[in-house]
């Protein structure tokens, strides 16, 4: 296993074996544990993959499955073409738009999926530049087609480059994959300016969930590919550890509910059945009106809403002086 703990290099202790889904997550993380750190509670992943396992991972199963309606993303449509990530994309800025000081910012977004946190930023700030970073072949053919500049380089050849340019930085659900994500983070502050604003959105996980069995429809069942995972503490810690000052750090989004373990270990039901019906029937019973219950609104309350044992983590940061 790795011998120390990402963030601080203490000692960790072993918590249980991590868990798989799919045929390159077990090539990637099939012998891997969950460890807590000893010293800033920090969960990991360990021993960590390389990074050709992690590329075969995210090339072949990452957007298997049509998650959150990922299958589903249009630039014809945009931006209510999937409506998880327009409630994503307006409930951020929503909350990061009191911390941005300058009424024209230059907003990175690292890792930026389809682009609908940046369109939101957009709707709210006309004359902002918007820069995203992502790799994901279908999603930088998406970000081109809705005008919105792509660098496909690495997080860390890229922010180098970027030094003191941007108001707001936004890592959302990326920085529990990274291999090193104190040094990213540090990589991030450089890049802010003095007054800048970083925004960072997570998965949920406290260590005390671990051996239990919270489920939601919205949230990772099993951990690939995450490689840390995070609590409101330990997020707090590694923020300030890199160099900034937390103005906000809370739960955000619907809430988790524990089920048996017998339970947790079957497949979601929406996953199973959409890996085995024909694409086509899918999309056509995803349009019917007698499905609208299942699909997400166009204002899903529960994304706006903070406090509790709920499915993500939002923070915003300041470099510290």
């Amino acid at each position: 296993m790795n011998s120390s703990c990402l963030a601080c290099r203490s000692e960790m202790s072993r918590v249980r074996p991590y868990r798989t889904d799919s045929r390159n997550g077990r090539r990637a993380l099939g012998r891997a544990w969950l460890y807590e750190c000893r010293q800033c509670k920090l969960v990991q992943a360990a021993p960590l993959p390389t990074p050709q396992e992690l590329a075969d991972y995210y090339a072949v199963d990452y957007r298997r499955g049509g998650y959150y309606g990922s299958d589903v993303a249009d630039a014809s449509r945009f931006p209510k073409d999937n409506l998880f990530y327009f409630n994503r994309g307006q409930s951020i800025a929503e909350l990061v738009s009191p911390y941005v000081t300058r009424t024209e910012p230059r907003v990175l977004d690292i890792g930026a999926g389809y682009g609908h946190i940046l369109h939101s930023f957009g709707r709210r700030y006309p004359n902002s530049t918007r820069l995203a970073i992502e790799f994901s072949n279908v999603c930088v053919d998406h970000l081109c087609a809705i005008g919105v500049h792509v660098e496909t380089d690495p997080v860390e050849k890229v922010l180098p480059r970027r030094e003191g340019q941007f108001d707001a930085v936004v890592i959302s659900h990326v920085l529990e994959h990274l291999m090193d994500p104190l040094g990213v983070l540090r990589m991030v502050r450089r890049s802010l300016v003095d007054d800048g604003v970083l925004f960072i959105e997570v998965p949920n996980i406290p260590a005390d969930s671990l051996t239990r069995y919270p489920d939601h429809v919205w949230a990772p069942r099993y951990d690939e590919p995450h490689i840390t995972f995070f609590s409101l503490d330990t997020l707090r810690g590694l923020l300030e550890t890199a160099g900034f000052r937390v103005e906000f750090c809370e739960t955000a989004g619907p809430f988790y509910k524990d089920i048996p373990g017998w339970r947790y270990r079957l497949p979601a039901a929406r996953w199973l059945v959409q890996r085995w019906m024909p694409a086509r029937l899918f999309h056509f019973l995803r349009r019917q009106s007698f499905t609208k219950p299942a699909r997400v609104q166009e204002r899903e309350e529960s994304f706006y809403q903070y406090g509790g044992f709920r499915i993500w983590i939002r923070s915003i940061a300041r470099k510290s002086q």
